[in-house]
């Protein structure tokens, strides 16, 4: 998992992280900026949830890159302590490359904000490219009259829920905990490189006030939307 601070090293994520001892906690600007880079997000998330080695042929594959230069992206990641090189298999031919640790911790927006705030922007994009992929597949699927799963999850839900201070810490509590749960469920073998992967993005977030009692929206800006469902 891959998580980003407001706080510098929250006391709330060391909480909801009891099982991940070895964090990468980074917290440097210029480190932070490395990370604004699609294919270098992939490469992390590959690495870090499955906690294996990867060549950069195997990493180039699922970012449609060449070998050669994911290996320049994975040098960089290097260079600012994201990852590290793993010992070599089989004829040992192609260097070898793991997380530097069991969850990744990008620290403060005290930090630096643009630096983060371009780390968030490729987080979001990347996110919508999956959605508009999932929405193109589903439609596909539509268009040749193909039924879906009765318990297929919807593409994206969204919504807002009443709770006091103390519902929220249990809610995130018990949210995070669901994650950390099903991370440890998949051995080995069931994170290869052609594994099967279900991607989530969790942002739980409580409402600040509006400076000056603005509103929330303005009205120019409404848009009618389902709480519970954007798109099934």
């Amino acid at each position: 998992m891959m998580q980003n601070s407001s706080n510098g090293i929250p006391e709330k994520a060391e909480a909801l992280r009891k099982n991940a001892a070895n964090a990468v906690v980074i917290s440097d600007p210029q480190a932070i900026r490395a990370l604004a880079h699609e294919a270098r997000l992939e490469a992390l998330e590959e690495l870090f949830a499955s906690q294996a080695s990867r060549t950069a042929t195997e990493l180039a594959s699922r970012c449609q890159l060449t070998p050669s230069a994911m290996s320049y992206h994975l040098r960089a990641l290097e260079k600012y302590g994201y990852v590290t090189r793993a010992p070599s298999e089989g004829d040992g031919r192609e260097r070898r490359w793991r997380a530097a640790g069991d969850h990744l911790v990008v620290g403060s927006f005290r930090e630096s904000y643009a630096a983060k705030n371009a780390f968030l922007s490729v987080q979001l994009n990347t996110f919508r490219d999956r959605l508009t992929s999932e929405i193109q597949f589903r439609e596909a699927e539509r268009a040749e009259n193909i039924e879906p799963p009765a318990d297929r999850a919807p593409v994206l839900s969204a919504g807002m829920m009443f709770m006091n201070e103390e519902k929220q810490k249990e809610f995130i509590r018990k949210m995070y905990a669901l994650v950390d749960e099903y991370e440890h469920v998949s051995g080995p073998e069931d994170r290869s490189i052609g594994g099967e992967r279900l991607y989530y993005m969790l942002s739980l977030l409580p409402e600040r006030g509006h400076a000056g009692g603005a509103p929330a929206v303005a009205e120019d800006d409404f848009v009618e939307h389902d709480d519970a469902e954007a798109t099934s």
